[in-house]
């Protein structure tokens, strides 16, 4: 370094510490800390972003070298305007670290050496400013997700791959936060940071209008960005003990995964744990997450961009409502119905471009109703007693299309006397309950899941359920004449080893079963989570009873079944599996309605019930036109094959 280079640091340091002895300084945290919260955010930056401008003592890139000393004179310029914050001996310290940085940068000094400057400059700074750097408790992830959808994904993209619509019209482009290398050199005070300040030169804006709380839970968010969720709840339980048994949670806000992996030799899927871990879970963190998505809705709607807004709209209902329907509709039924209504009353206004005072007053509307829920559910305190009714609840709601479906075929079956077929329908329902049990153990991860693409895969499901349901159906009404039985009988006895209809009736097991399945283990997730996790051993119980229930109900129609004439069985059956046909095509359509992946014509005059969303039926004309559909068909069949003349 030359003389000259010595010589200027310590003449403005001398020149600051003047300065600031003239207009005093400010105790730590009792003054505007904003400034030295940006020189914080600018020194991470000179810290993070050197390696993609210098390298073995050269400049390897330009124009990144070049925003690199930028960020110099912006330190500098911030550390100008911040004299007056800290006292006359943190001025001088503060000083010589932020000059020795700016040196070390012009003179290409080895990553590490850099690095390791900016990280004393920026500890000083915090140190001196009493800036806070944690939450005062864990951030909420399923709030930060709202957050993330409402603010950032239209130039980060909806996963944060740095893909968002307006995001690829920007120079340079937004940030991927999928990126291994720059990600894991980030905290999320850092991104607390970027959100708080924004960033000079690029379309990274600041965020004023964001609360503290918003900021924090966006940040902790984006950090999991590039993890894989969905680990055993003891397992992680097991990993957060053993592996990060001291940790705080300001090391958590502080430190980037690079350095946390080196204090903790913790390994990727140790870090994407412990970035997932929610200790501090809120039973109101649904609701939240619907509030944030309303007023992103809200906001995009006033600007104009209607697509954004109903997408925030499908979101504030499918993230935050749909895991506590069942919650909700046990506390308060009238309510559930009247939020559902108003906010399939919002989307359509909002696919329909109606004008913006009625697409707001709609939005307000249903933002009343989803603080109201808040507020019904808050007043409910979950105890075991109702945990194990909603548990029994759920199960035998979801599992009566089920129970129908593989209790008719079983006593079909059993009435025939053919054992082979029976292995097949217990297979496939065995099969479809052991995936649930799977689904449960990692249960909490489910509903943490986008729930865009968990109703979409009901509604696939039940759709394929519709088509095995009237293949099977037109099967059995076949069926029902004495003599085209025993000729089937002799056939099946014949060929019993290898014929697509016991596979098929393996398949229908299955689907049938595992779309109940699944959405129980679901609702159950979010009973859990709703509990804060206190109420497991209340659900598992109910679940058990509910089982038990059901054991009872198999043998009495078993029993029941086998002494019907077969022709009598077949035909009651096929009707069963007609009507169910008929209701699984209105819950299907219904799906991808909720989904955004059909449209929505509301029928003003047909009144909505729970006995209508049993047998689903919806006041839309795209799930009736569904279901006049199914019931045609199974009409056809039924007709068609009346005609047969018995053989």
């Amino acid at each position: 370094m030359t003389i000259k280079g010595l010589i200027r640091p310590f003449f403005c340091l001398s020149l600051c510490l003047l300065v600031s002895g003239f207009r005093g300084y400010a105790a730590p945290g009792n003054a505007n800390s904003e400034g030295s919260r940006m020189l914080v955010h600018t020194l991470r930056y000179m810290g993070t972003d050197y390696p993609n401008g210098v390298a073995g003592g050269k400049v390897i890139n330009k124009e990144e070298y070049e925003e690199m000393l930028g960020f110099c004179a912006s330190a500098l310029r911030y550390y100008h305007d911040d004299v007056s914050l800290w006292s006359p001996a943190d001025t001088v310290k503060i000083g010589a670290l932020i000059y020795h940085l700016d040196s070390l940068i012009h003179a290409h000094a080895p990553v590490e050496t850099e690095q390791q400057a900016a990280n004393a400059a920026i500890a000083e700074v915090i140190r001196a400013s009493g800036l806070t750097v944690s939450p005062a408790k864990y951030p909420n992830l399923l709030n930060g997700k709202a957050v993330f959808a409402a603010n950032c994904s239209k130039c980060h993209g909806n996963k944060g791959y740095g893909d968002g619509k307006e995001g690829v019209k920007l120079d340079p482009q937004p940030r991927n936060f999928h990126d291994e290398a720059r990600m894991s050199m980030l905290s999320p005070f850092a991104v607390y940071n970027t959100v708080k300040c924004g960033v000079q030169g690029t379309g990274m804006k600041a965020h004023p209008e964001l609360s503290d709380d918003d900021v924090w839970d966006v940040a902790f968010y984006v950090l999991t960005l590039r993890y894989e969720s969905g680990a055993d709840r003891s397992y992680t339980d097991h990993i957060l003990k053993n592996k990060f048994p001291s940790i705080t949670l300001e090391q958590i806000a502080t430190q980037s995964d690079r350095q946390i992996a080196t204090a903790y030799h913790a390994d990727r899927g140790d870090l994407g744990i412990l970035r997932y871990s929610q200790p501090d879970k809120d039973k109101g963190e649904f609701i939240d997450a619907a509030l944030k998505y309303i007023d992103g809705s809200i906001q995009a709607s006033r600007d104009g961009n209607y697509d954004e807004a109903e997408r925030l709209s499908t979101l504030a209902y499918l993230e935050g409502i749909e895991p506590i329907e069942n919650q909700l509709r046990s506390t308060d039924p009238g309510l559930m119905q009247r939020l559902e209504e108003q906010m399939g009353n919002t989307r359509r206004a909002l696919s329909g471009h109606q004008p913006l005072v009625q697409v707001n007053d709609s939005l307000k509307e249903s933002k009343r109703l989803i603080i109201e829920a808040g507020h019904s559910i808050g007043s409910t305190a979950m105890s075991p007693l109702l945990a194990i009714l909603m548990a029994i609840s759920i199960l035998l709601r979801e599992g009566l299309e089920a129970f129908l479906v593989i209790m008719v075929i079983m006593g079909i079956v059993r009435a025939s006397g053919l054992r082979a077929p029976m292995r097949y329908i217990h297979a496939g329902w065995i099969v479809a309950i052991l995936v649930g049990v799977v689904m449960w153990i990692i249960g909490g991860q489910l509903v943490q899941a986008h729930m865009a693409q968990v109703e979409l895969m009901e509604g696939i499901i039940a759709l394929v359920a519709v088509a095995m349901l009237l293949y099977i159906g037109f099967w059995l009404h076949g069926k029902s004449e004495v003599s085209k039985w025993k000729a089937y009988v002799t056939d099946m006895v014949k060929n019993i080893s290898g014929t697509d209809s016991l596979i098929g009736l393996f398949a229908l097991s299955f689907f049938v079963v595992f779309r109940e399945v699944f959405e129980s283990v679901l609702f159950l997730s979010a009973i859990n989570i709703q509990s804060g996790g206190k109420q497991e051993h209340a659900i598992v119980a109910g679940v058990i009873i509910a089982f038990i229930i059901v054991i009872v109900m198999a043998w009495v129609l078993l029993r029941f079944s086998a002494r019907l004439p077969i022709p009598k069985l077949f035909k009651i059956s096929s009707i069963v599996m007609g009507a169910l046909a008929v209701i699984l095509a209105g819950k299907g359509i219904h799906s991808f309605q909720e989904t955004g992946h059909a449209a929505i014509h509301g029928i003003t005059f047909l009144p909505r019930a729970e006995v209508f969303d049993l047998f689903g039926v919806f006041p839309t004309v795209e799930t009736l036109l569904a279901q006049a559909f199914v019931l045609g068909i199974v009409i056809y069949i039924m007709m068609s094959s009346g005609r047969v003349k018995p053989a």
